[in-house]
């Protein structure tokens, strides 16, 4: 066990011990994934203020590449979530890295794995967004709001059992506790 997770787990209480150590991993992620979810949805909401009309005007320039013209114009808001996306996987993987899965792996090779794992939940949450703001007719920051559970839960599955490895935690229920695996990364 690490020290700062050692430390911590001292300072719990007797009754909370079993809690703590069958579900720590889980409640520290819903701690981080709180702050990482209003980073996220704050950096969007952001970005579309300063952004929205630039993006547009861009969209409308004659000639854009790849078909990206109509998409800038009138789907703005997913060109702007695609930003904020690129700037917030890697304060969410330091976040989580630090404080939820206490990996001890490189730093770069998990912000990379953790695009990996981000990027399915980002382009269901851009299906997602489209949909409420096109179809159901509820604004850009609104639509963002409503995929936020989708993500979360696929997110916190595929960190876990990806971006800092499925060995990190090893459950013993036959001795009643549970075991931190040495990471062989470091």
């Amino acid at each position: 066990m690490s020290g700062t997770a050692s430390s911590a787990r001292s300072r719990i209480s007797g009754w909370l011990l079993p809690l703590h150590d069958r579900h720590g991993d889980k409640l520290r992620f819903l701690v981080v994934g709180v702050w990482n979810t209003v980073f996220g949805y704050g950096l969007f909401v952001l970005l579309l203020a300063l952004f929205t009309r630039p993006v547009q005007a861009l969209g409308a320039t004659p000639g854009m590449p790849w078909g990206l013209g109509p998409l800038l114009a009138h789907d703005y808001y997913l060109a702007i979530s695609v930003v904020a996306w690129v700037v917030a996987v890697p304060q969410s993987t330091i976040a989580m890295k630090y404080l939820v899965f206490h990996s001890r792996g490189n730093l770069f090779l998990e912000v990379g794995r953790a695009y990996l794992v981000y990027l399915p939940a980002q382009l269901i949450g851009m299906g997602l967004l489209k949909l409420t703001v096109d179809l159901i007719g509820v604004s850009p920051q609104a639509g963002q709001a409503a995929t936020i559970l989708v993500t979360t839960i696929f997110s916190y599955f595929g960190h876990k059992y990806f971006t800092f490895g499925a060995k990190h935690v090893i459950e013993v229920e036959a001795v009643g506790g549970v075991f931190e695996e040495e990471d062989t990364d470091a």
